[in-house]
């Protein structure tokens, strides 16, 4: 990040911290500096991503249309206020583990750069508002943080009832009133205010067919959505916080965890209440009540309670770590897509297509400290698909064990996990 856009940022976040209730009223012609944009062009550019309805993708703004001319337009535009949303274009994926699929809303690549730069220059005045206990998609802030803190309240401070709830269609049920007046508290410029309402109700394009905006919802795929969504349950946050509920709260983005000593129904009860007044509710069918040593997911880890084993240790039960069934599933299931049937590939350039998937799994998990043995489990897995695809290349088993005898993917760099 450029050092201009850093002490702007810097200034705003002092300013914001001084005065918790300050409303901000000339934050417009910021987003259209040429730091901002340059800045915010090189986070989307890094993020990569697929063209919106335009199908303008990077490779045609950067070799035929120009990165300064591009800029220059949307400067242009942002200034005269001439600029104006383009619908999102909704695409299907699916849902990692689960047969479902989930709504994916792709802006184009100008409103993703301008959400950007209107992000570098809001999100450190939310910043300082935001509570400890949320951790999705903020600066210094990860999912170790929410998983750590959460198996400390289970093995230090005995909170074994569990409350893991879901929130119904979080992102299609956003009110776009109750949003607006959240921003409002800290925003008071009518133009940036304009600008996200703006995004809000562009619409969706899908299959050709133009979908009007209901009220309702923020497409997820969205630069600006992410903080949006924290501005949002940050008031439920609050309202957990000023109750007289006692238990951790930990959130990532729309995943709420809850560890308490013991009134699982009751906090639940009041979780709904809450809820409730922000126009949401809980899903049924997702949501859980559970003790901790019958063992839950979050955030693609599995927590268990579990007795030590080990004699004249002072703690009787610790919380244990390990990867998700879904997770597992999901690294399986990325492995085999890699292998598929691409015979043109060596060995060698095989191992270099898997290597970047297997490292960023494992260190994601290893940064929990998880079991080993469930991990080192996967090199058997990734073993036996490679033994299969060289057998299916060659059309010969013998072939494929030879090929991999004497630790063979190993010496050429396969990643190990350890």
């Amino acid at each position: 990040m450029s050092e201009k856009v850093q002490a702007l940022q810097f200034k705003l976040s002092r300013a914001a911290k001084q005065k918790l209730d300050r409303r901000f009223g000339a934050l417009y012609d910021k987003i259209y500096r040429r730091d901002v944009l340059k800045e915010a062009w090189k986070r989307v550019r890094a993020n990569k991503g697929a063209p919106g309805i335009d199908e303008q993708d990077f490779e045609w703004i950067e070799n035929v249309a120009g990165v300064g001319w591009f800029l220059d337009g949307i400067r242009r535009e942002l200034k005269d206020r001439s600029y104006r949303a383009t619908a999102v274009k909704r695409c299907w994926i699916e849902k990692p583990g689960k047969p479902e699929k989930r709504p994916l809303g792709i802006p184009i690549i100008r409103d993703r750069v301008i959400q950007m730069a209107c992000k570098l220059v809001i999100e450190p005045i939310f910043e300082k508002n935001f509570l400890a206990c949320s951790y999705g998609f903020r600066p210094r802030h990860s999912a170790k943080q929410a998983i750590l803190k959460i198996q400390r309240a289970i093995t230090h401070a005995g909170q074994t009832v569990i409350v893991d709830a879901d929130i119904k269609g979080f992102f299609d049920n956003v009110d776009h009133d109750i949003l607006m007046k959240l921003v409002q508290r800290r925003i008071s410029d009518p133009r940036v205010l304009k600008l996200l309402r703006g995004w809000l109700e562009a619409g969706v394009m899908e299959d050709g067919v133009y979908e009007p905006p209901d009220g309702t919802g923020t497409p997820q795929g969205g630069v600006i959505s992410p903080l949006m969504a924290n501005v949002y349950l940050h008031s439920l946050d609050k309202m957990f916080a000023e109750s007289d509920l006692t238990g951790t709260w930990v959130r990532y983005a729309d995943d709420i965890v809850i560890a308490a000593h013991g009134g699982g129904r009751h906090i639940l009860k009041r979780l709904g209440e809450m809820l409730a007044r922000l126009k949401l509710e809980l899903s049924e069918e997702k949501t859980r009540l559970v003790k901790a040593d019958e063992g839950f997911d979050f955030l693609g880890v599995h927590f268990r309670l579990c007795a030590v084993r080990t004699p004249g240790k002072k703690l009787e039960q610790v919380c244990r770590l390990w990867p998700s069934d879904r997770s597992l599933k999901r690294i399986r299931e990325k492995v085999r897509r890699k292998l598929g049937r691409r015979y043109n590939m060596s060995l060698e350039e095989m191992i270099e297509e898997l290597n970047p998937v297997l490292r960023g799994w494992h260190n994601y998990h290893k940064a929990v400290d998880p079991q080993r043995k469930r991990i080192v489990a996967l090199n058997y897995y990734v073993w036996d698909r490679l033994r299969g695809y060289l057998r299916r290349k060659y059309n010969d088993e013998t072939r494929s064990c030879r090929r991999l005898r004497g630790g063979l993917p190993a010496k050429l760099g396969l990643y190990q996990f350890v």
